[in-house]
């Protein structure tokens, strides 16, 4: 293979979230109510009972968080634990919805340039002090500086200012139609201004792990456990029955404990055994873990989009779009998908790169390119882009997530019979997003949210930062998206990012994965919205 100069490129693991806002715009008030008040109604997804105060709720992850920083961190240990600590202005219900969250109400300009946010009174953090505006406008500089989001958000941004101690104005340079919607998204907390005065992109330590959360930080053996308590001094909203991450929080369990296990079989054994309540596990389990007697298993609200990302950069091959063409004409993704757990109850086989479910932004454009297989073909364009027989390429995965080594393999076995030599080499999962942005490498793969409510969170347009992709007409596209009026302009917008992402291929999609927990039938009032915990409690 031609060798090409290497270009090292530095980047944050901004994108691998699996919570975000949807395209809902709802400016509705609340009243505060007790935190452990056991009469609240917790939820479409309660099971029937009274809730019970107290209790140990334990709940396995794969990982460790390694950061309790939502801003900088949003991988998805790290979002799930934020969101039991942390609130934002807005956030979103279980249909993935915008609501306010620590605002009370807000207003917005005629001209689309003025947002003009009133903040909820007596809300405290966790060490006492009350939420100003000067919290508020702390957190959200440091979102614009620091958050992937954000930072693609900033340039419209001309001030985001504290009026009185409850209100803040935040102006733009132009309308931005999904500005709601982003001040909902993952890493939009809201911190105490003095614990994050001066930090940079590393973050705060354990001491800055402060919220206005339902639950607070009590202890975090890293690389063992992060054991949450409830926060005595919460107030919560009224709003009852929304799910997700707004409305009426109730906080029953005196702690919530997540222990780290890394190993599948050790997670479902620990869950059969009564070790912990909560596993999610990989999809490659779920067909056991239906028919397992005592073991709920719900589908989860909102999907995953499962890729695999060829390096844009000159130190590899598939800078050559006919490369990144060849593979995706290389790869069986009906034999991947089923090798890796393909019950169509949690997956969906299609090209687009949000789930079905997220209507608003469910694209069919580009389908005759993601059905596509020809391997014979592909090795003609691999020929013509410089990939000779008997040339390496190297794919970085991570063992931390299985399924990521499952599809390594696979399509090692699938550009093997064309004659390449696939080399492997797995890594946690942090080591791994180092690794890409320090050594070269031609593929990767991840699994993002794809239940999302604005292109601008969208992985497939805008992973520059990790894979070196992107283009003119990717940023004028979702400069248009931003200008946009209403939701038809929008979606033809959306039409066209599709199909530039076929075209271009930032990432090649495998499939949309729906998200499922498997748990102890002791958990009660579980709403079946990832690891939220509030509005559950675990049965006498």
């Amino acid at each position: 293979m031609n060798q090409r100069p290497s270009r090292r490129r530095l980047f944050a693991p901004a994108l691998v979230a699996v919570t975000a806002a949807s395209l809902a715009l709802t400016a509705c008030g609340g009243d505060d109510a007790s935190s452990a008040d056991p009469g609240g109604d917790s939820g479409d997804g309660a099971a029937a009972g009274e809730p019970v105060v107290g209790g140990d709720l334990i709940v396995a992850i794969p990982s460790d968080p390694q950061s309790l920083d939502g801003a900088v961190n949003p991988t998805q240990v790290a979002v799930h634990l934020s969101t039991m600590l942390y609130e934002k202005l807005f956030d979103v219900d279980r249909d993935n919805a915008a609501h306010p969250m620590l605002v009370d109400e807000y207003e917005v300009s005629e001209d689309g340039l003025t947002y003009t946010f009133t903040l909820r009174d007596g809300i405290t953090f966790h060490d006492g002090a009350a939420l100003t505006s000067a919290d508020v406008v702390a957190s959200l500089e440091r979102w614009l500086e620091f958050n992937g989001t954000g930072q693609v958000v900033a340039p419209d941004v001309a001030s985001v200012e504290a009026t009185d101690d409850l209100t803040v104005v935040l102006t733009l340079n132009n309308p931005r139609y999904p500005l709601i919607n982003e001040l909902a998204s993952p890493g939009a907390h809201i911190f105490r201004a003095e614990l994050i005065e001066g930090l940079d992109a590393e973050g705060f330590d354990v001491d800055g792990a402060i919220g206005t959360g339902p639950y607070q930080l009590r202890n975090w053996d890293t690389g063992q456990e992060v054991v949450l308590e409830r926060f005595d001094g919460y107030q919560s909203r009224t709003e009852e029955g929304l799910g997700g991450h707004v409305g009426a929080k109730h906080a029953y369990l005196d702690t919530v404990t997540f222990k780290v296990v890394g190993d599948q079989d050790a997670l479902i054994n620990g869950l059969l055994t009564d070790q912990w309540h909560h596993i999610m596990p990989t999809p490659d389990h779920y067909d056991r873990l239906q028919a397992e007697p005592g073991v709920e298993v719900s589908i989860l609200s909102g999907g995953d989009l499962n890729v695999v990302i060829p390096n844009h950069d000159e130190s590899s091959i598939f800078s050559d779009p006919e490369a990144r063409q060849a593979l995706n004409l290389a790869l069986d993704k009906s034999a991947i998908n089923a090798t890796t757990g393909g019950n169509p109850e949690i997956l969906v086989e299609d090209g687009a790169f949000v789930s079905p479910d997220n209507t608003d932004f469910y694209s069919t454009e580009g389908a005759e390119i993601y059905e596509a297989y020809d391997p014979e073909r592909a090795k003609e364009m691999f020929t013509e882009a410089g990939l000779n027989e008997g040339d390496t390429l190297r794919i970085v995965t991570s063992s931390t997530f299985p399924q990521f080594n499952q599809w390594a393999v696979l399509i090692q076995d699938q550009l093997g019979e064309l004659g390449y030599n696939v080399q492997i080499d797995p890594y946690d999962f942090t080591t791994m997003l180092s690794i890409l942005g320090e050594e070269d490498w031609d593929l990767t793969m991840l699994f993002f949210n794809g239940f999302l409510n604005s292109p601008q969170q969208m992985p497939p347009l805008n992973l520059g930062g990790l894979n070196g992709s992107g283009s003119d007409e990717m940023v004028g596209l979702l400069a248009a998206y931003n200008a946009v009026e209403n939701e038809e302009q929008a979606k033809e917008i959306v039409d066209q990012l599709q199909a530039l992402v076929w075209e271009e291929l930032p990432v090649i999609v495998l499939s949309s994965g729906r998200p499922y927990a498997a748990y102890s039938p002791d958990l009660r009032g579980y709403d079946n919205y990832w690891r939220v915990f509030w509005n559950s409690w675990l049965e006498e």
